[in-house]
């Protein structure tokens, strides 16, 4: 099981590369940011149940990581916002050709 899981946390990095690589060609920055950091936080969830083995333990336990994932990925999505806002005037809908 293992096996099958580290085969999708593989392929996800792999994809998320791909998007990340874009630089906003395909979609607009805060789409493609909040895509990398879904990706991000279900790779980091599946790391945690199956690896870590965080899928036998208490409901709080869980419950708290999940929180934890969610208010972290939230985080680093509402900085990146902010960033562009300042940096740009405002990214939210922006394509790479936009700003250009």
């Amino acid at each position: 099981m293992l096996t099958k899981i580290w085969i999708v946390l593989v392929a996800l990095t792999i994809a998320t590369m791909s998007v990340g690589a874009s630089q906003g060609r395909l979609l607009p920055f805060m789409i493609q940011a909040a895509l990398i950091l879904a990706v991000a936080g279900f790779k980091a969830s599946a790391i945690l149940n199956y690896f870590l083995d965080l899928r036998s333990s208490s409901r709080g336990w869980r419950l708290l990581f999940s929180i934890y994932l969610v208010m972290l990925g939230g985080s680093v999505l509402a900085i990146h916002a902010i960033g562009c806002t300042l940096a740009h005037g405002g990214c939210i809908l922006l394509s790479y050709e936009a700003i250009r």
